[in-house]
């Protein structure tokens, strides 16, 4: 590995190939000055690891194209240390490529089918009637579909109930659990919106220049639109709501949420912890002094063996809308996952039973059979019979 980076380095150093670096950074392909942040020794680093993927990329290796690139990329790239992880991370750029590439594809194959298509009358004179031809209903866009949901969330801002969803443990995560993190921040946006009676949801304590926010940006990109309908907030949900509606629901405490509050303003916290199993809301509450509750799994649920507990951010609040709308726990807990539940594990099926008995059988009577006569007469009597 020290041998091939020395030998970037030299080829860095090399005029001509500084010409080339310089022509492809300034072509829009590569920010250096914006990614290295104006550090002499980030941009020469950058300029090695350039030269690294368009040589890898002369080699036949699976490296992404450098339109496809961009400086999300080049910096993530930055940060990792090793050539292989480069390498594995050039190689999932590269599938993304030509995945979506795949999916351009298919899309303007459709459209040209679509276009290519006759709009001939039928015998009675008629055109064909269906979408796409002649129809006396009209249809519903996209755009009109979304802008329903958004009306739903501005008459939740207005008079719907309040409830938080704590961002502030993005230091607390990894990486990977950020992603993840934001992606569920995602499906809970949308569970709220497609809800018949949604939360006025708060997101509290983001922080904007973090991977949590930046990471949920990309899923929602319309989120800093002024007529968009989510609400984004830097500071704390203490300065924003009164401390005694507040509820903080830690799955670590040990108070149940027996009956659901309508008044009050319960908090969410953001966190996916795969790797820090630390109970880090529970600590938060109590410093801040709220009061705490857990939703009553055990009293209603029975796990099964080796089932973690934890549920993940859009199935808290699936749960919290229907016990909202409904106030029955047996309903609410229904999207709780039914693999982690005792009566849906695997049980043996009617023809494994019956196949396990058919072997056992085997195995007794074949352990009970032994050759008739003696075993040398009965080898003689078989080597005759090949001979012959």
């Amino acid at each position: 590995m020290w041998r091939f980076l020395s030998k970037c380095k030299k080829l860095v150093l090399d005029a001509p190939n500084q010409q080339k670096l310089r022509t492809f950074c300034t072509n829009g392909n590569v920010d250096v000055s914006k990614i290295s942040g104006g550090d002499e020794a980030l941009e020469h680093k950058l300029k090695v690891i350039i030269l690294e993927a368009d040589v890898m990329r002369q080699d036949g290796k699976t490296v992404p194209s450098p339109e496809f690139m961009t400086s999300d990329h080049w910096s993530e790239l930055l940060k990792l240390e090793t050539r292989s992880s480069r390498k594995k991370y050039l190689q999932f750029l590269f599938k993304v490529e030509k995945k979506k590439e795949g999916q351009a594809q298919k899309k303007e194959i459709k459209r040209v089918e679509r276009e290519s298509q006759d709009f001939e009358p039928n015998v009675d004179g008629a055109m064909r009637y269906d979408l796409g031809h002649n129809n006396i209903f009209l249809r519903f866009f996209d755009s009109t579909i979304n802008h329903m949901y958004n009306n739903k969330l501005m008459q939740a801002m207005q008079f719907g109930q309040k409830i938080v969803i704590d961002c502030g443990y993005d230091e607390n995560m990894t990486k990977r659990e950020n992603i993840n993190c934001a992606k569920q921040l995602m499906f809970c946006f949308a569970e709220n919106r497609i809800h018949n009676d949604p939360f006025d949801i708060h997101f509290s304590n983001c922080h904007l220049d973090r991977d949590l926010i930046k990471y949920l940006h990309k899923h929602i990109p319309t989120m800093y639109d002024a007529d968009f309908p989510m609400n984004i907030h830097e500071a704390s949900y203490l300065d924003m709501f009164p401390k005694n509606e507040l509820v903080y629901l830690t799955p670590h405490c040990r108070e149940e949420l027996k009956e659901y509050d309508h008044n009050a303003v319960y908090i969410i916290g953001a966190i996916v912890d795969k790797i820090n199993n630390e109970p880090l809301s529970l600590a938060k509450a109590k410093r801040e002094g709220l009061k705490m509750a857990k939703l009553p799994l055990d009293r209603y649920l029975q796990w099964g063996s080796g089932a973690g507990k934890s549920l993940t951010l859009n199935q808290m609040i699936s749960i919290m809308l229907d016990i909202k709308t409904t106030g029955n726990w047996e309903h609410s807990l229904r999207h709780v996952p039914r693999r982690k539940l005792v009566n849906h594990e695997m049980q043996p099926s009617k023809f494994s039973n019956y196949r396990q008995t058919e072997v056992s059988n085997v195995k007794k009577s074949t352990s009970s059979w032994k050759p008739k006569g003696d075993p040398k007469n009965n080898l003689l009597n078989l080597r005759k019979i090949m001979n012959e």
